[in-house]
């Protein structure tokens, strides 16, 4: 396995896993994410996490987007790509898939891209 350059990092995205997202469908969320990414060549920019448990099981499947402080719920194959194309690659909001905070309270920031195909 390769070693990831942390100083290209600009977002970590913490995909839950547990129990009950897993049974909705999380690890499907995990690989159709890591592979969306992969097709944008968006993975020295962005870190997954396949996380146990976020607590958050009601609203579930979970990802968490570190620095944002954003929680997005409910989240399907076609969410993961939604995402990938029209949060980390355009800064739109998925409005409809925001658990918390509110969204006006949100501060996403644009992704800074190298342009340089990943190694």
């Amino acid at each position: 396995m390769a070693i990831k350059d942390l100083t290209k990092v600009q977002k970590i995205l913490f995909i839950c896993n547990g129990g009950t997202c897993s049974k909705s469908g999380a690890d499907e969320n995990t690989n159709q994410l890591r592979a969306h990414l992969t097709e944008n060549d968006l993975n020295d920019e962005i870190h997954t996490v396949r996380t146990k448990c976020l607590g958050q099981c009601t609203w579930g499947p979970m990802i968490f987007m570190h620095p944002e402080g954003l929680w997005y719920k409910g989240v399907t194959p076609d969410t993961t790509r939604d995402i990938v194309t029209q949060h980390l690659m355009q800064n739109v909001l998925l409005e409809e898939h925001v658990h918390f905070p509110a969204t006006e309270l949100i501060d996403s920031k644009p992704l800074i891209l190298s342009g340089q195909p990943n190694e």
